[in-house]
């Protein structure tokens, strides 16, 4: 069964850099991830993974990329190890994946679409897990 966790990262976080944060950790762990996201933003995380550490590097490239264990795409693989989601909307269904990340930002209407998220998880049979982050 597909286990799902909730990341909040305080007042002052932004769900991009926990997002980062997600990618980085799973990676160091020897997951393999898919960060899900519009299509028009592929090229913006492709740099964010490239420039968030002068002292990491996570290996990624585009969804199709069969040797990275990092993926960026805007089109829901069938399944996976790990799925980071930031669309607006939630996936339709994660029964295909091990894990699923899903980053907060401290943002009230970040709060509330996450709120909406956990709700639809539970939905499709799922207990997430929710865990505060320093």
């Amino acid at each position: 069964m597909t286990r799902v966790d909730f990341y909040l990262g305080g007042e002052d976080a932004v769900r991009d850099g926990l997002a980062v944060k997600l990618v980085e950790t799973a990676y160091k762990h020897g997951h393999r991830v898919f960060l899900w996201v519009p299509e028009d933003e592929i090229g913006a995380w492709d740099e964010r993974l490239w420039t968030f550490s002068d002292t990491s590097f996570i290996p990624h490239g585009p969804e199709g990329a069969t040797q990275e264990p990092v993926l960026i795409g805007a089109r829901l693989p069938d399944g996976g190890d790990v799925l980071i989601p930031l669309m607006a909307d939630p996936p339709p269904s994660v029964a295909g994946f091990a894990r699923v990340l899903e980053p907060v930002g401290g943002a009230d209407a970040e709060k509330e679409r996450s709120r909406a998220r956990f709700r639809h998880y539970r939905r499709q049979g799922l207990e997430p897990a929710v865990h505060n982050l320093p």
